[in-house]
């Protein structure tokens, strides 16, 4: 017997084929996930950049704080608002005031649709927007005042 026997020439072959089609199947499973996620990240960055072209808030809206209260707030300090902007006493708030007559969750802030939205959220000291009880979402305006419980807020959308 030689180094190559005759006989398994043929199954070398296969075992060789099989080998090459599995690699191809990796290089092909690769080019297909690069040529995905490089689609999804141009859609996300076009989205991005059509957020900022239809007027989504930048990092400067905020509510500027006018009246404390009791609170530990500064007087003129801005709290930064998010698209989904939670305000109440509890930790998980995207706003916490430490303020008596502020609820655990006491108001919502949404950016939607190019506008910003106020909704009280049950409390038991309410939401004011220029001095006017919030019963259902309202919309808020450059300058607006909001008022939670006895603390006083400037609306900044620039």
């Amino acid at each position: 017997m030689g180094l190559f026997d005759s006989s398994s020439l043929p199954f070398d072959w296969f075992i060789l084929a099989l080998r090459l089609a599995f690699i191809a199947l990796i290089y092909i499973f690769l080019y297909q996930v690069a040529r995905v996620s490089i689609r999804e990240l141009v859609a996300m960055g076009s989205a991005s950049r059509d957020d900022t072209a239809s007027g989504m808030p930048g990092p400067t809206a905020a509510l500027e704080v006018v009246d404390p209260a009791e609170s530990s707030l500064d007087a003129g300090s801005r709290l930064p608002l998010d698209h989904y902007t939670t305000v109440g006493r509890r930790e998980d708030n995207t706003i916490v005031i430490d303020d008596a007559f502020i609820s655990g969750t006491h108001a919502q802030l949404t950016y939607d649709h190019g506008n910003w939205w106020l909704q009280d959220l049950g409390s038991t000291n309410g939401t004011a927007l220029n001095g006017a009880p919030v019963r259902s979402k309202v919309q808020v305006r450059q300058d607006d005042i909001v008022q939670f419980g006895r603390v006083a807020l400037r609306a900044d959308l620039t």
